[in-house]
């Protein structure tokens, strides 16, 4: 179910440097994340775009999240990720 929240749609590039910053962060930390939830629900753009389907990730507890690798640019992970889909087609 989607409930609006008279919000304008976020700019796709600032979304996306937004993650890139938050990645870096998160890699350069080489700590681990931890969020407690009580019934958190969030949705998920599945692809970029306004009318793109959405998935729905619920939350009801502590989740822990770690992220090891290397820094770099997230258009470069996308194009990896799209070239190592096509190579298995």
């Amino acid at each position: 179910m989607s409930q609006s929240t008279d919000l304008p749609d976020p700019d796709p590039e600032q979304l996306r440097m937004a993650i890139e910053r938050l990645l870096d962060e998160t890699v350069d930390r080489n700590e681990p994340l931890h969020l407690s939830a009580d019934e958190l629900s969030v949705s998920i753009p599945m692809q970029f775009g306004s009318d793109s389907p959405q998935a729905t990730w619920r939350f009801d507890g502590d989740v822990t999240i770690s992220v090891d690798g290397v820094r770099g640019p997230l258009r470069e992970w996308v194009e990896l990720v799209d070239s190592r889909s096509t190579d298995t087609e």
